[in-house]
């Protein structure tokens, strides 16, 4: 059996789908697994990964539409038997893509939160969204069409490194650490699409915590994300004891990110790469539902607001919008002190302690 796997959307949403592919392997000893991606990133994080035999990369958002046709219409030539939209894909533009595919299968949600125009009928096997059920097990609805599979056969997140790119890491954290202090890392950033730059906790509230675990926890912080502004100013505020750790080479991140004892994150791609590689970690909610996105399999603490109007915002091509206006806007994020989240790490960090195969 030939398998595409549509990962068209960001790191984060692409990586849920990474528990997946063992399970498809296992069941489906002789199938061949290859991926389409949009995003360079994404393509760099899967193309050590062992269970896909090729990873396609369009840059659909680069180029002119007849370039990527002619591309989509030479990745049909391979005839596939299933493809499947990774979940979320709640957009026409993917639903259409799978369509022009031309697999026999075509593998999609049924969303709560669409209309006629998102085509969603273009796919002919479709599972129903379910509120409150995490995204990696909405991938594993999917896959069960095609499998005959129970939930608890379901591992971690995989991200697979390069040789080069671990040895690089060893070397640049020996270089950053060398008192072997205990190393965390913050990813104060955030994507900026649909507006989710709210989801960013403020960068002032992020320097005082990181000043308390420099202090107090003899630690060092590492500062991730392509955000190079944002980590620069943090780590002004820090008076240089905050050392940024990404580069322009994502995998170069990812690499680094494996050496962080701890993970202080808004809800971000960064934030399911630190769960991938089982960093315990403190994520920071604002209005995305925690309840589908907290870090997988992974020993956290959720910070949120128990708000009657959080979370709110679903999988759609909508941006977001905040129902309160002044002060009140985005109180979902701004409300939450620094006692809290510091409090959160506390916890980890005792729980970690008491437990440290966690």
């Amino acid at each position: 059996m030939k398998i595409l796997i549509n990962a068209l959307s960001g790191n984060g949403d692409a990586l849920m789908f990474s528990p997946l592919l063992p399970l498809i392997k296992k069941h489906l000893p002789d199938s061949q697994i290859d991926m389409l991606v949009m995003f360079k990133s994404v393509k760099e994080m899967y193309e050590h990964n062992p269970y896909l035999a090729n990873v396609y990369h369009i840059e659909f958002l680069k180029q002119t539409k007849s370039v990527s046709l002619r591309q989509v219409s030479n990745l049909k030539r391979n005839k596939y038997d299933v493809s499947i939209n990774v979940y979320p894909s709640n957009r026409f533009e993917y639903n259409f893509l799978n369509y022009l595919l031309g697999a026999k299968k075509r593998m999609s949600h049924s969303y709560i939160h669409s209309n006629f125009i998102r085509a969603e009928y273009l796919n002919n096997i479709r599972v129903p969204e379910i509120k409150d059920r995490h995204n990696v097990l909405q991938n594993f609805d999917l896959v069960n069409k095609i499998i005959s599979a129970s939930e608890d056969e379901i591992g971690s997140m995989e991200i697979f490194l390069s040789n080069e790119d671990d040895e690089r890491a060893r070397e640049w954290i020996k270089q950053a650490n060398p008192q072997n202090k205990k190393i965390i890392g913050i990813h104060a950033g955030s994507s900026t699409l649909k507006n989710h730059i709210h989801k960013r906790w403020d960068k002032n509230k992020y320097a005082e915590l990181c000043n308390s675990l420099i202090n107090k926890h003899n630690s060092i912080i590492l500062l991730f994300g392509n955000e190079f502004d944002l980590n620069n100013e943090i780590s002004r505020m820090l008076n240089g004891q905050g050392i940024i750790a990404s580069t322009d080479n994502y995998m170069d991140s990812m690499a680094r990110l494996k050496y962080c004892n701890y993970f202080i994150s808004n809800d971000t791609a960064f934030l399911h790469s630190a769960a991938a590689f089982k960093i315990p970690t403190v994520a920071i909610f604002a209005y995305t539902n925690w309840k589908e996105l907290y870090p997988w399999k992974c020993h956290h603490e959720i910070v949120r607001l128990d708000l009657n109007c959080s979370p709110c915002f679903y999988n759609s091509p909508k941006p977001v919008e905040c129902i309160w206006q002044g002060s009140d806007e985005f109180k979902c994020i701004n409300n939450i002190s620094v006692k809290k989240v510091y409090e959160a790490f506390l916890r980890l960090e005792s729980s970690n302690s008491e437990n440290p195969t966690q």
